[in-house]
């Protein structure tokens, strides 16, 4: 149990699914500070790109969720594990409502469904029936959707700089999306860094991919998006299913 909790707990990070994807991360290039951000670190931005864009890219993104009140969307997450030279793909739907709450709920029935209520992480095991907690400052679950609920927290935590020509062909796949790179300003001990795909239109996040400290990659690609569609706390709220035992993480 302890390491499926491990692997739950961080997306994945520590899992070892089982098709063939290689995957390479992007080079370790300096990054700018955001806006808003610590403004003794040295800028850095692609050389085609004007000074700051990628920090605007971020504030646009702020912006956005600062007035999104909920939101739920489909996702298509696929992991990617360099090491071994796998690949897991898995769908469900997102949920979230602020403050600080929200649900991934997987269609298959052997992948845990996550609940983070802004203090504690539950993942329900539905094929073994199990609920796994843990407080969530042990589990860092979700420093990486910090964007979903707005406020400073992008432009103070992270470094960013527009990704380059290659990694916006790989990510951003559409017509009036854009790439950013975000390198957290402390070390995060799950992930080097993150890469936000952005509708240009909107400061809408489309897709994110994490490139994790052991190689491997996660990519969550959001479809069907509603914002402020009226979910409410309820939607979200974790009851513990009945017959099922709790493990504290």
């Amino acid at each position: 149990m302890a390491g499926s909790l491990a692997c739950i707990l961080s997306y994945g990070l520590t899992c070892t699914p089982a098709t063939v994807e290689i995957a390479e991360p992007p080079p370790a290039t300096p990054l700018e500070p955001a806006a808003g951000g610590d403004p003794d670190a040295e800028p850095s931005e692609a050389s085609s790109a004007p000074k700051g864009a990628a920090s605007k890219r971020l504030v646009q993104v702020q912006n956005f969720y600062d007035g999104t009140s909920n939101l739920q969307a489909s996702f298509t997450q696929t992991y990617s594990n360099s090491v071994y030279g796998t690949k897991k793909v898995s769908k469900g739907v997102l949920k979230a409502v602020k403050p600080g709450k929200m649900v991934w709920d997987y269609a298959a029935s052997d992948t845990p469904d996550i609940y983070v209520d802004g203090s504690r992480v539950w993942s329900v095991e539905r094929d073994t029936k199990q609920v796994a907690t843990r407080d969530i400052g042990k589990s860092d679950i979700a420093g990486v959707e910090k964007f979903l609920f707005g406020g400073k927290q992008l432009t103070e935590d992270f470094l960013v700089k527009l990704a380059d020509a290659k990694l916006q062909k790989r990510y951003a796949t559409k017509t009036g999306q854009t790439a950013i790179r975000m390198r957290p300003k402390k070390k995060n001990p799950h992930y080097k860094e993150i890469i936000l795909v952005i509708d240009d239109a909107t400061g809408r996040v489309q897709a994110f991919a994490l490139w994790n400290q052991d190689g491997s990659t996660n990519l969550f690609q959001l479809a069907k998006i509603v914002r402020n569609g009226g979910l409410t706390a309820k939607d979200v709220k974790f009851v513990k299913p009945s017959g099922y035992t709790l493990i504290e993480g």
